[in-house]
């Protein structure tokens, strides 16, 4: 009769250390996701109608609101163009409807509003919007020099010189010189070459692709912490409560056996 009453306790207790570690893997309530826009991303270059993507929660929760702005400009020139009142975790917070917008730099903002009327603010920056990206020349690519093709200049011609029929020369008089004709000198005038262009460079600038990164590196970074976290309590808090109900078992087959 007494091994019945402590088969009991002994199913007693593995029903309550059954029941704590349900309570914790099971029950446990899932991380909040963190406020903000995460598509478009900083310094993206858009057209048409652009989906927003991110989270609009916080506690006691009342709307959230999406606006724009042409820059530069100030904090009144903010347009609305989405919101709600359900908040959205990792989702579609609405459409930009872009298309018909005029070439320029803009900037979007995520507004979340709390019951009481305080909010909270998320900025987009630099979004560059109907803008054609610009051409880039590889630097060390040469340019291709036309062919000059040489411009022959035709000589001159001789002009013809007159000469004198020589006379008879007669005895003691002195011999009468004869001009002597000087040819003309011809030949092919020198051509310039042009100079050859020196290769266009274009800096191409990475500044908005190394902020892209960055923001996305800092994200995944969040990410794997708090999950690591939440894996190590769970294991550790699974381990001891494992230790203490082998212990609790031991103690109770020990006492009531």
């Amino acid at each position: 009769m007494k091994k019945c009453k402590g088969g009991g306790r002994q199913l007693l207790l593995a029903g309550l250390l059954a029941g704590l570690l349900a309570g914790l893997f099971g029950g446990a309530p899932a991380l909040q996701a963190q406020p903000g826009i995460t598509s478009p991303a900083p310094g993206s270059a858009i057209a048409g109608d652009v989906p927003i993507f991110g989270s609009a929660t916080i506690d006691t929760f009342q709307k959230y609101e999406v606006h724009f702005r042409q820059d530069p400009s100030g904090d009144d020139a903010f347009i609305y163009f989405a919101g709600g009142t359900t908040p959205v975790t990792n989702g579609q917070l609405g459409i930009w409807q872009a298309g018909a917008l005029p070439p320029g730099t803009y900037t979007l903002r995520l507004r979340v509003v709390k019951a009481d009327g305080n909010y909270a603010e998320f900025f987009v920056p630099n979004l560059s919007v109907n803008l054609a990206p610009a051409a880039v020349v590889v630097a060390g690519t040469p340019t291709e020099t036309p062919t000059v093709t040489p411009t022959f200049t035709p000589a001159p011609q001789p002009t013809a010189v007159l000469g004198e029929v020589a006379q008879p020369q007669v005895e003691g008089d002195e011999p009468t010189p004869l001009p002597v004709e000087q040819p003309a000198v011809g030949g092919l005038l020198p051509t310039p070459t042009p100079a050859s262009p020196e290769p266009a460079v274009t800096a191409v600038s990475g500044g908005l692709t190394r902020e892209l990164g960055e923001a996305l590196a800092w994200e995944r970074l969040q990410d794997q912490f708090w999950n690591g976290v939440r894996l190590s309590a769970g294991t550790f808090l699974a381990a001891g409560l494992l230790i203490f109900g082998r212990r609790l078992l031991g103690w109770a087959w020990q006492r009531f056996r």
